[in-house]
């Protein structure tokens, strides 16, 4: 967290990610760098247990959409499908594609946001029962959108729990098409690329 004790030395990136992060995260010096970065114009980029982050910071959770985790069932395959043709994450995916992860239950749902790609509730190997009792979303259920905020532009993908998606594995499919989304993710947020097309 070093390099969000101070705006100055944050502003000489494009963008920030946070991977996976869980819980409180960032004390009152990093939530102001953070709003400070965001108002000059930077990108911000989430990913996965992000969703899981600072529930308690009301501008953090204004980044995620709104949205919040709630719980997920066991990794499994859904097909996910774009919603968006001219996004730079996800314009090289097919329209439909099988991914193996975690999908998270959202409360609340994102609000004010362009959804990219969302799952086919029906698709979901099991169902979309959580964990802790949360019966799925049937329908639309969003995994990835997009938003203009506070100045800033805010990536944010629920996707990203399986390692094997990570990895460099010859022929991987899966691992291929996720990679490509969320690169395309983070140059858009960067400026590099196109922001939240339709």
């Amino acid at each position: 967290m070093a390099q969000l004790d101070s705006a100055g030395r944050l502003l000489r990136y494009d963008a920030v990610v946070f991977l996976s992060n869980s819980r409180d995260i960032l004390d009152d010096a990093a939530q102001t760098t953070l709003m400070q970065y965001v108002r000059a114009g930077g990108g911000f980029v989430a990913i996965h247990n992000t969703l899981g982050a600072e529930y308690h910071w009301p501008y953090f959770q204004g980044l995620l959409g709104g949205a919040a985790f709630y719980d997920h069932g066991p990794s499994r395959n859904g097909v996910v499908e774009r919603t968006s043709r001219r996004d730079p994450s996800v314009v090289d995916l097919p329209q439909r594609f099988t991914l193996k992860d975690e999908y998270y239950n959202l409360v609340p749902f994102p609000t004010g946001v362009r959804v990219l790609a969302e799952v086919d509730t029906d698709t979901l190997e099991g169902g979309g029962k959580g964990f802790s009792g949360h019966p799925g979303h049937p329908g639309d259920h969003p995994v990835t959108w997009c938003q203009y905020y506070d100045g800033g532009r805010a990536w944010v993908t629920s996707l990203g729990h399986e390692v094997d998606l990570w990895r460099d594995a010859p022929g991987d499919e899966q691992a291929r098409l996720f990679k490509s989304h969320v690169v395309g993710g983070l140059l858009s947020a960067m400026g590099k690329e196109p922001f939240c097309r339709s």
